[in-house]
């Protein structure tokens, strides 16, 4: 039986001090939620996550970034993972920066109508008639959904038509995203530790044949720690944090950090809790 734990995923440095048995644990949950870059290494940290988050669209290099998860995960052999991506992919013009995102809308937009073979072929079998060509792993789906402006943060959405809560991180989006999709079940922050600027990937980060920095990676690596805990035009994540807790509380979800040194246990926003208990 699955454990029902909703597991987040973060790509702080305290990911790798699970034990053996937290690994497991966190495998045999039903819910693993990926945030941004975490797929692209999820090798590293030894645990498979069921969902990908990545909803970043804003600019060609978190875009490329998107497209090497795809590649990570289609070389892995990887199955029946939910993508869940920024409806804005669908919207993309075919050429520009954002280039490798259309062929991506293309496939989304005839899913169910029916795909040429030749195209079927160049999506999934990697057939690359196109340096450019967007190749979607096989056998997984897609959730597009909306945020608010990041430095709005004021409806908490109960639908996913609608746009979500997003205030100052991904993660004030991703708990939105529990609320709807997985009420009634406890969440078990993982690696989501606000205390630094690194990554528990950030060797092989570095070592990327393509540019992965965005205007945020200069200000975190001169305050050293994670642009969420960082005061921007006055605001933090911790600002919105009290709001957030209430909302999950409405829906059933209680919110637990595994790493004690988590910024957000040493706020007092959330209780520390085991892997496993």
């Amino acid at each position: 039986m699955k454990n029902q734990d909703v597991i987040v995923l973060g790509s702080g440095c305290s990911i790798l001090d699970l034990s053996p048995p937290e690994i497991d644990y966190i495998n045999n949950c039903e819910v693993i939620i990926a945030i941004n870059k975490f797929m692209a290494f999820y090798q590293k940290s030894k645990i498979l996550p069921t969902h990908v988050y990545f909803v970043d669209a804003y600019d060609k290099s978190t875009v490329r970034f998107l497209q090497y998860i795809f590649d990570v995960c289609r070389n892995n052999k990887l199955e029946n993972l939910t993508f869940i991506l920024n409806q804005k992919v669908m919207g993309f013009p075919l050429t520009g920066q954002r280039f490798c995102a259309s062929n991506l809308a293309f496939y989304i937009k005839n899913k169910y109508l029916g795909i040429e073979k030749s195209i079927h072929s160049r999506l999934f079998n990697g057939e690359k008639t196109n340096s450019n060509l967007f190749l979607v792993p096989p056998k997984c789906s897609f959730e597009f959904i909306s945020h608010e402006h990041w430095l709005d943060g004021n409806q908490w959405s109960d639908t996913l038509k609608k746009p979500l809560f997003h205030y100052r991180g991904s993660l004030s989006t991703v708990l939105n995203y529990i609320s709807i999709k997985y009420p009634n079940l406890p969440i078990k922050l993982l690696g989501v530790d606000f205390n630094s600027p690194g990554y528990f990937f950030q060797e092989e980060l570095e070592k990327l044949n393509f540019s992965w920095q965005d205007w945020t990676t200069e200000i975190t690596k001169e305050k050293k720690t994670h642009f969420s805990a960082i005061s921007y035009k006055g605001t933090t994540i911790f600002d919105k944090f009290d709001f957030i807790l209430a909302k999950l509380k409405e829906t059933g979800n209680e919110l637990y950090s595994c790493n004690p040194q988590s910024l957000l246990v040493e706020k007092g926003f959330t209780k520390h809790k085991n892997v496993m208990t």
